[in-house]
């Protein structure tokens, strides 16, 4: 398995990955790394270990956002596929409304990983 260097918060860091993941997880490290520089701003002094578990559930916390959309997105195709209450439109209209914000999500963190 290929070794990959990274650096998060300034200091240095080998891990493995698969074969041919090699820039996925230098990408993935950069948008740690940045989460971590957004924390540390502030100026106040923490420690390494806390600005890591604090950047770990700033990510945990976009992606459980990116999950619960998923979720109303399929709870939406189900309730598609089931009598209606609502006219199909207004069903078709939630839907796209829902995947446009899951969409914008995905993009903003995309954007994220492309900077890095």
């Amino acid at each position: 398995m290929p070794m990959v260097e990274i650096t998060v918060n300034g200091r240095r860091h080998s891990v493995q990955c698969g074969e041919g993941e090699e820039a996925r997880v230098r990408g993935l490290a950069q948008y740690i790394d940045r989460k971590i520089t957004e924390l540390a701003v502030d100026g106040a002094k923490v420690g390494d270990a806390r600005l890591m578990l604090l950047a770990s559930l700033m990510v945990a916390d976009e992606l459980s956002d990116a999950y619960d959309k998923i979720q109303e997105l399929e709870a939406g195709s189900t309730i598609m596929d089931s009598p209606p209450t609502v006219s199909g439109s207004e069903h078709e209209r939630r839907a796209a409304a829902l995947i446009e914000q899951v969409a914008e999500q995905l993009n903003a963190v995309a954007a994220e990983l492309e900077r890095a």
